[in-house]
């Protein structure tokens, strides 16, 4: 409870602070700028790990626009969870903010349905265009379109190479399931050097990787909104997970997570972590050396099959979204440079997969990883199996009821009390439906 008035203080100074520097009426140009006709738009991502490529783009676009300036917040370093907790404070507290980006299409459509978005339309008839005849991931909600997509995150696995080869494993093909997952973990755990063999992060992700390639749409719910949790693909992943944590002791426990608020990243970087299921906004992290150094390569493996019911190809994706806030003070610049953003800026900033109907993963891909050192950190090969894999499919949630982020969290929250040993998993799923359905009537009551 501490810990969460300390956050919370921590939040308020920092509404404090912008609110007060966004009084100013030169909307943050510098002391003595005299050309009235310039105008700043106040850009807010958590995604510091992308720090360089976003100055990039940022500097392409003013070349474009020299009445434009973009300045850019990040409120929550590498941290999307936090960073959207923060960016509704600052929304509610009318604090200006131009363009703000989105780490899912869910994530947008709450903020959408919280009012706190502005629609795109107009800006887009205005300028001539049709959305799906340029993205290839719509933002299509309540009958308008709300953000515009930036980067496709499709999950695979990174591997330490150096550990692979020293435990004499081959890379993983693709068609390997979870079971042999739970094997190579085994066989790369090494406790006497503090090793784990698998890491599974504290997001929602991991309480339902089974379901990514047994059912396609939302993991949490069925076409018709209904809850999925009593599905025996979620249920057994659940028993799977609290198994490689406690008992056979090869993926890093879930307690020890929490206690020190650990780090993913750090955890995979500093070798005290063999495997990590991760996303492709990873892959231009790996050619970071200055700031995560390692001497190892990184190889890949497709996000693992679930070995009853899995297909597969299918891994989870989702997809960034950039959009225009309510509290937005100069909303047509903004929109210019989410255009901007999302097409030429988006190959300048190299971050993930491009969501433009005319891209080829490959050649993005290439973009990405691009280095003097790339031979030497990526194993090119797993890499590119991994992509170019014929039964490759993006299982990205469509279905996302005004109930998800409630029904998300009392997800999260009964998982994490099952994994820490704390209740049974017949009373685990039992608990999930009860709550999860009277969430579902109270939101249809109203």
């Amino acid at each position: 409870m501490k810990m969460r008035r300390f956050y919370f203080a921590i939040l308020f100074t920092y509404v404090l602070i912008v609110s007060l520097s966004a009084c100013s009426p030169d909307g943050g140009l510098a002391a003595g700028a005299d050309d009235t006709n310039i105008v700043t738009i106040e850009f807010y991502s958590w995604e510091l790990s992308l720090a360089e490529q976003n100055k990039a783009v940022i500097a392409a676009f003013e070349e474009i626009y020299p009445h434009i300036r973009v300045n850019i917040n990040y409120p929550a370093e590498n941290n999307n969870v936090e960073y959207t907790e923060m960016m509704e404070l600052l929304l509610l507290a009318n604090v200006q903010v131009d363009v703000m980006i989105e780490s899912s299409v869910a994530r947008m459509q709450r903020m959408v349905r919280r009012g706190l978005f502005m629609p795109l339309d107009g800006f887009m008839e205005a300028e001539g265009i049709v959305f799906d005849e340029i993205y290839s991931v719509s933002s299509y909600v309540k009958g308008s379109h709300y953000g515009l997509p930036i980067d496709i995150t499709p999950w695979f696995v990174m591997l330490n190479y150096d550990m692979l080869t020293a435990a004499g494993l081959p890379i993983p093909t693709l068609c390997w399931t979870w079971y042999d997952y739970r094997e190579y973990a085994r066989i790369l755990t090494d406790s006497e050097n503090g090793v784990f063999g698998s890491y599974f992060h504290t997001w929602n992700n991991y309480f339902l990787m089974s379901m990514y390639s047994v059912k396609l749409d939302n993991a949490l719910f069925y076409n018709d909104g209904s809850l999925a949790f009593e599905n025996p693909a979620l249920r057994n992943w659940l028993q799977f997970r609290f198994e490689m944590e406690n008992i056979d002791r090869t993926s890093v426990p879930l307690m020890d997570i929490r206690a020190v608020n650990m780090s993913y990243r750090s955890e995979f970087w500093d070798g005290r972590a063999a495997m990590l299921p991760t996303g492709t906004w990873m892959l231009a992290e790996i050619k970071d050396t200055e700031n995560w150094p390692r001497d190892f390569m990184v190889a890949f493996a497709p996000l693992p099959t679930w070995p009853h019911g899995g297909v597969e190809g299918r891994t989870f994706s989702d997809t960034k979204m950039l959009s225009i806030p309510i509290t937005a003070r100069h909303p047509e610049e903004a929109y210019k440079f989410i255009r901007f953003y999302t097409t030429e800026g988006a190959l300048i900033r190299a971050g993930g997969l491009v969501a433009l109907n005319d891209s080829d993963i490959i050649s993005n891909i290439n973009r990405i990883i691009y280095s003097p050192y790339m031979y030497e950190i990526y194993h090119l090969e797993s890499l590119y199996a991994v992509f170019s894999n014929p039964n490759l499919y993006f299982n990205a949630p469509v279905t996302i009821p005004i109930y998800d982020a409630e029904i998300t969290a009392m997800f999260m929250e009964k998982s994490e009390r099952f994994i820490v040993g704390g209740v049974s998993l017949d009373e685990t799923i039992e608990s999930m439906m009860r709550y999860g359905n009277e969430i579902i009537r109270r939101a249809q009551s109203h």
